[in-house]
């Protein structure tokens, strides 16, 4: 009985040695196969629904963001506009947006007559947070054409195109008119390859000779993995990723060692440049280096993959990078202010990038933002709201708030990004704060014609902060305020980012200053460029809310983009209202406010600030 016994021991661990090897072989060649290499330009995309059942809450919490919803087919759930047909008139014409069913479209006529002149369906939406933009498809091809007006969620109204960007009066009706394919396409959706069509018929025409027009001619069969920006969009296209978790084995493995999955890409385990690299991709201001790269991008789209070095791929623009049309020399230069920052949205990479926070230590785009938590509207979690990302950091600044800013430690003054990350940033019809993190000096920026984090607060005291400084850029004197000079003698940008610190009564530091703004901001209305004079609209609202010095239907009805005779006959109400307010008590208005004893603006200043707003380098196109 005994030899038995002894005679299994053997066979026993035999067996059990053959099964540890067979185990170890198994999860070896697992993970062989997890660890496998891949070129991600050479796989498939997959969409968001392939990740849904292996990482559902993470498919959740993206499902939720504006991301997601960036581009969509225009359905009954996916339109925000109001297509209730009431007429818009703007820039020289007219429409209405019209529903029937679930269908909508914008219905064109003439102005004078009144007869239709089209009616083009909407195909798809750009667009869920701030306004929303609307395509027509052309019926011979995939070619999408966004058109004249947005649909804005904030102020619950339609307004022409021409009015979402920094342009004048002067626009053509159909000037933002363009086709999707050739632009929008690459950084709102995902996937994307616009398949351009006649580009080789249109070159031949235009070396020849013949008239061309870009905007209307070209012509696409453009498909996307999928509308909107999905989960491939930040961790690579999945194809392989699904294939190889379909297998027990590398599924094992990636358990057990997920950090060695090859087949997908988690930005949290890049590096800090290639984290900044894979947001730039849309983040950066951008070109492409050559003919031959911009046709690969038309044909078959970005060759960026997320981990790839973008530089490889994109010539990221500088204030300094040449201007490909001999036409329009500055056409990258105005896009920054002239210390080089940028003062366009979706440059953010260029900001972060100048900032000494990623030059000489590690700050990356998910140092503070997320895709899966926190709000939706900026991707910030609750706990990154306030100091705490800076504090990271700069730990010896705790506790030491109110000393290290000047201010009390819970005014806004006092917070980090209100002086680090000032808003100095153009785009969406709403100013952003700059990812140019720096110290503020005034003295500097006043002689770049930037916005000054101090100044954006103390709107009036520019000699008392401004020290030696020998000018402003504008070459208006140091003896008025800067916001409210910028107001008025400003380049575009920086008369839309005065008009919108100007409102925000947070940063006033007495309720005197309310009182100086308010004749400034009422000559705003008065702009030639419908984005400025919305922002003061928006700023005397919260003025207003507080003061009731307006009847708030006369503000109310005031129409940025509407008929000049309107606009006049609102802005003299306005003015009136103003005048009519009791100010005996009020204290007098210092020099630097420009005013005269009864708070009108001084003709003078008005005129010399008109004079120098109308110089030739004010005159500026910086797109968006």
């Amino acid at each position: 009985m005994d030899n038995k016994r002894s005679a299994r021991k053997p066979t026993a661990i035999a067996a059990a040695a053959v099964a540890l090897s067979a185990l170890c072989l198994a999860v070896w060649h697992g993970w062989t196969i997890l660890a496998a290499p891949v070129v991600f330009s050479d796989i498939p995309y997959t969409g968001a629904s392939a990740c849904q059942d292996c990482h559902t809450d993470r498919h959740q919490s993206w499902h939720r963001t504006y991301h997601r919803t960036m581009t969509q087919p225009a359905s009954a759930t996916s339109v925000v506009g109001n297509f209730d047909g009431t007429l818009q008139r703007a820039f020289g014409g007219q429409m209405r947006p019209i529903r029937q069913g679930d269908q909508f479209a914008f219905e064109y006529s003439d102005p004078a007559s009144g007869a239709v002149l089209a009616t083009l369906p909407i195909a798809r939406t750009v667009g869920s947070h701030r306004y929303q933009q609307y395509l027509t498809r052309d019926p011979g091809s995939e070619t999408h054409y966004r058109l004249h007006y947005l649909y804005h969620m904030g102020d619950k109204r339609w307004v022409h195109m021409n009015a979402a960007f920094l342009g004048s009066d002067e626009q053509h009706f159909d000037a933002q008119v363009t086709p999707w394919n050739a632009n929008c396409v690459f950084c709102h959706n995902t996937g994307p390859a616009p398949k351009a069509l006649n580009m080789d018929d249109i070159r031949r025409r235009a070396a020849a000779g013949e008239p061309v027009d870009v905007k209307t001619e070209l012509r696409f069969a453009t498909e996307v993995a999928e509308l909107g920006i999905s989960c491939e969009a930040c961790h690579g296209p999945g194809a392989e990723h699904v294939q190889r978790m379909s297998q027990w084995l590398p599924n094992m493995a990636a358990k057990i060692w997920p950090e060695r999955d090859r087949s997908i890409v988690n930005p949290e385990r890049l590096t800090p440049v290639q984290i900044n690299d894979g947001c730039g991709l849309c983040h950066a201001g951008r070109t492409l280096p050559s003919s031959a790269a911009l046709d690969r991008w038309l044909t078959t789209g970005p060759s960026f993959r997320p981990g790839d070095a973008l530089a490889d791929h994109l010539t990221i623009l500088a204030a300094h990078t040449p201007s490909p049309s001999p036409s329009v020399p500055d056409l990258f230069r105005d896009r920054f202010w002239q210390d080089g920052s940028p003062r366009l949205t979706a440059y953010e990479y260029q900001g972060q990038g100048q900032s000494a926070c990623a030059i000489e230590g590690e700050l990356h785009c998910i140092t503070c933002h997320t895709m899966h938590g926190g709000d939706p509207a900026g991707m910030l979690p609750e706990a990154n709201r306030g100091d705490a990302p800076c504090l990271r950091c700069h730990q010896d600044y705790r506790g030491r708030i109110a000393e290290h800013s000047g201010h009390p430690a819970e005014s806004s003054g006092a917070r980090c990004m209100a002086c680090h990350m000032p808003r100095a940033v153009y785009g969406v019809m709403t100013i952003h704060r700059t990812h140019a993190i720096a110290v503020p000096d005034v003295a500097k920026d006043l002689a770049a014609g930037k916005p000054n984090a101090c100044l954006n607060c103390h709107s009036e005291e520019a000699p008392t902060f401004a020290g030696d400084a020998p000018s402003r850029q504008d070459g208006a004197p140091l003896a008025l305020a800067d916001g409210l000079v910028a107001l008025l003698a400003g380049d575009p940008v920086r008369q839309a980012v005065a008009a919108f610190e100007l409102g925000r009564l947070d940063q006033a530091p007495h309720p005197d200053v309310v009182r100086v703004r308010t004749p400034w901001l009422l000559t705003a209305l008065d702009d030639d460029r419908p984005a400025v004079r919305r922002f003061a609209w928006h700023s005397l609202r919260g003025i207003n809310a507080g003061q009731r010095w307006f009847d708030e239907a006369a503000l109310q009805g005031f129409d940025y983009t509407g008929a000049p005779d309107g606009r006049a006959t609102t802005i003299a109400q306005l003015h009136a209202q103003f005048a009519a307010v009791d100010k005996q008590h009020w204290a007098p208005p210092s020099a630097a406010s420009g005013l005269a004893v009864d708070y009108t603006l001084q003709p003078s200043v008005r005129e010399l600030l008109t004079e120098l707003g109308a110089r030739s380098d004010k005159q500026i196109d910086v797109g968006e």
